[in-house]
């Protein structure tokens, strides 16, 4: 038997401390949640070191494959779809798949970064690994929506082979079915990433792209979806189901991750049972945040069409560098946000959190903003925690 010595024993006290640490500070990421306990375990279960493909090159899959094909089958049940991917191991390499097989050596339109689209989009990014040239479609910074009219003017003239709605800043809906009819008028594809919404979809709350016209929904499964790090794509498309299925392999992705599998499985299992209701309380906690934020004075995007229609709401604080210090101040306090000042209900709600506690949050982070000492805070954060520390499934 091996004895480790104490200094191989750092990983697993900076993963206790991790885990520690976490359980102590209030999460309002909205591209962060938390996994069931049997989601998580699932993680860890044998088929972490395990390999799959299809066609199969490998003996003792068995199980994996009749695991691969429930998974797919409540895929499709989950979003009332034909086709369905689950190999990208990210929504990142899921935007890679679809970018290369529709708009490789040619256009591809999307909103801009700093109104809200995927930094992934920016030119020097996949438009520049696939050698595609992007179009920015013009959109609104107090929204993060395309603006209907002045985009589809650019789509018309531009006629990109590839056109992407969606984004990391995701207040409201965006105007799939405005577009659905110029993009395929022309032959175009319309895409949806679906990243940030993909679990107010699937519990009917925000909108449903595949029947407002895209052709094709792709995703990361761990935002206000609440499963592993991971992603999926579906379609109705056969013919671009087709090639989306003879550029995946071996292209875009090999190992794809089987314990991941597993644990997505588990949570569409959840999200069927629990998901719509979960989902309604999301945007109910977001809208009632955002109220209660703009009634303490602290400035936020979309006040005049009430604030979100998603998880998301959106501090309005222009300068790069006032973001990173309320960052890091709400951090001293206990409360963990992204440099872009979006909250996110995603996670508070799924330990149970509701109206209440968005008040009492919303005052936490008033008087933090305002300089009040973090060390009062932290313990206030730290009580407000403990009494949520089991998960919701509603």
């Amino acid at each position: 038997m091996i004895k480790m010595s104490k200094n191989l024993e750092k990983a697993w006290k900076l993963i206790t401390a991790h885990e520690n640490y976490r359980r102590k500070t209030l999460n309002l990421i909205p591209s962060e949640n938390v996994l069931s306990p049997k989601a998580l375990k699932a993680l860890s279960t044998d088929l972490a070191g395990r390999y799959a493909l299809k066609p199969e090159f490998y003996g003792g899959t068995k199980y994996i494959h009749e695991l691969w094909s429930y998974a797919e089958e409540l895929t499709r049940k989950l979003f009332k779809v034909d086709y369905v991917f689950l190999e990208p191991l990210s929504g990142h390499i899921s935007a890679i798949l679809v970018s290369h097989v529709c708009a490789k050596g040619r256009k591809l339109a999307t909103i801009p970064s700093e109104d809200g689209g995927y930094p992934g989009y920016e030119q020097i990014k996949i438009p520049d690994l696939i050698g595609a040239e992007l179009i920015e479609l013009p959109s609104s910074r107090e929204y993060f929506t395309p603006i209907v009219e002045d985009s589809i003017r650019v789509i018309e003239e531009k006629k990109p082979e590839l056109v992407v709605l969606g984004g990391s800043m995701m207040l409201f809906p965006h105007p799939v079915r405005e577009f659905s009819e110029i993009v395929h008028g022309y032959g175009g594809i319309l895409a949806y990433d679906a990243s940030h919404v993909l679990g107010l979809i699937a519990g009917g709350v925000f909108q449903d792209p595949i029947r407002e016209g895209a052709d094709i929904v792709y995703a990361s499964t761990h935002k206000t979806f609440p499963g592993p790090q991971g992603a999926v794509v579906f379609t109705n498309n056969l013919e671009l189901y087709r090639r989306l299925s003879e550029n995946l392999y071996h292209k875009i992705v090999d190992n794809i991750h089987l314990n991941r599998l597993a644990s997505y499985a588990v949570t569409v299992e959840e999200m069927l049972r629990y998901g719509a209701v979960y989902a309604k309380k999301v945007v109910e906690n977001a809208k009632h945040l955002a109220s209660s934020l703009d009634s303490l004075g602290i400035p936020l995007k979309a006040k005049d069409r009430g604030y979100t229609e998603s998880h998301q709401i959106i501090l309005d604080i222009p300068e790069s560098e006032a973001r990173v210090k309320v960052r890091d101040r709400l951090e001293e306090c206990g409360i963990i946000a992204d440099v872009g000042v979006r909250f996110g209900t995603n996670e508070v709600t799924r330990r149970g959190m509701g109206k209440r506690e968005m008040e009492k949050i919303a005052k936490l982070i008033h008087r933090a903003m305002e300089g009040e000492d973090p060390k009062k805070i932290k313990r206030e954060v730290q009580m407000l925690l403990r009494r949520f520390q089991t998960l919701r499934f509603y």
